[in-house]
């Protein structure tokens, strides 16, 4: 009989389950007796076990979903780039949020705060590092470094120390996620993310710190990680969390493609530990995400937080940038309003038909954009003011204020 290979599955550094591979790749995960937290929504412990497809969509869910990412991940640590289980096995000792995964033998250390144990980076060190990302994706394997993030766009996991950026060592979860710019076709990514992040916090809306910095020729954009936070000793503590795809045990991101749509998104936050806050909140970055232009707002770019008793919160909002001022990506938004994806398609109709989705009134829809929209769009304008003549500054913020007040012009006027 062929022995099943197996990794510990562990939350906070605690055994909870085993995930097992058989001969032919398919995955099961079973959780541990007298477990008192869940890993995901999707996986409550009123069933002890779960079969491949569940194990794809939460377990393939903390892992890059670029291609060339996993292949890269593949040939360093000699791994299938196409199974799930050999790439946590490689990488999976530090993972989104507060799980991570272990050889059975590997001593149990539970994952309370860590002293932070770091490598400090020159300038000239991290250039080199983000020109290689592609092919040392996240910084794996430099100084012995192994984790894992979700997502397409090539990134790394850092510790920000005395504001220096820094490798971790010994196990110490990372501060910050450095997103260097992406490909020449959507010119000043960094730039337009950060602008969007900054105007969000300007209306209110919960997103993390953010800030523009460079390594001699590389800029990127610096992200306080919300899944990671410091203790009154200062050492750092993980977070558990998920994503909504991962919570809605959705493989798909895209609702055109079996995704999630708005109604399971905020029928999700009904179990939320305050549901009237975090759904008011979502509708709060429906509206804003439709004002900036953000069209790639999936089911991966939404996530949830959980405390210490297992109990979820809708999580801060990250990813967002003004997809409109780049031609080349689709004018499509991820998630359709009412019947149409198009920004331009959707009408008073579709937003009455939204909000009786997800279960929220049309006047209080309505009371929110007209509260909301416009201060958006001169939020925008003033970070735009400040980023001028600054050394980050960029003519596609320009292009940025002049859609965003179009939309908020033409959503107002659809809503009057």
């Amino acid at each position: 009989m062929t022995k099943l290979k197996t990794l510990s599955v562990r939350l906070y550094g605690v055994p909870v389950g085993t995930l097992q591979q058989d001969k032919v790749g398919k995955m099961r995960f079973e959780y541990l007796e007298n477990v008192s937290h869940a890993l995901s929504v999707s996986m409550p412990l009123d069933r002890r076990r779960y079969g491949n497809m569940p194990c794809e969509i939460y377990f393939g869910g903390l892992l890059p979903e670029s291609t060339e990412a996993r292949r890269a991940i593949g040939q360093m640590f000699d791994a299938n780039p196409n199974s799930t289980f050999s790439l946590l096995r490689a990488i999976g000792s530090d993972c989104a949020g507060a799980v991570s995964f272990h050889p059975p033998e590997h001593p149990v250390v539970e994952d309370g705060s860590h002293e932070i144990r770091v490598k400090r980076v020159s300038d000239e060190e991290l250039e080199q590092h983000i020109r290689e990302l592609p092919q040392k994706p996240l910084f794996i394997d430099l100084d012995g470094l192994r984790l894992s993030l979700a997502g397409v766009q090539e990134k790394a996991a850092v510790c920000i120390v005395d504001n220096e950026v820094c490798l971790p060592e010994d196990g110490t979860p990372t501060t910050h996620i450095l997103k260097p710019k992406v490909k020449e076709d959507y010119p000043a990514s960094v730039q337009n993310e950060y602008l969007c992040l900054r105007t969000a916090a300007r209306v209110g809306l919960n997103v993390p710190n953010v800030e523009i910095r460079r390594a001699g020729a590389e800029l990127y954009l610096l992200v306080e990680r919300y899944d990671r936070k410091f203790d009154e000793r200062n050492r750092i503590r993980r977070i558990h969390q998920e994503d909504f795809c991962q919570a809605l045990g959705q493989r798909q991101k895209y609702q055109r493609f079996g995704g999630p749509g708005f109604k399971a998104c905020f029928d999700l936050l009904i179990k939320s530990r305050i549901p009237v806050i975090d759904r008011m909140s979502l509708m709060q970055s429906v509206v804003f995400n439709f004002v900036i232009g953000n069209a790639d707002a999936h089911g991966k770019n939404f996530a949830v937080l959980y405390d210490s008793q297992g109990r979820f919160r809708l999580a801060p909002f990250y990813d967002i940038l003004c997809t409109q001022v780049y031609e080349a990506l689709t004018q499509d938004m991820c998630m359709k309003v009412g019947g149409h994806y198009n920004f331009k398609d959707v009408t008073g109709d579709d937003w009455k038909q939204f909000s009786e989705e997800v279960k929220i009134s049309f006047p209080v829809l309505k009371r929110l954009v007209f509260e909301k929209a416009g201060p958006i769009a001169t939020a925008l304008a003033e970070e735009r003011r400040l980023l001028k003549g600054t050394e980050f500054d960029t003519e596609v913020a320009d292009r940025m204020v002049d859609q965003v007040f179009k939309n908020m012009s033409r959503l107002v006027q659809t809503l009057s």
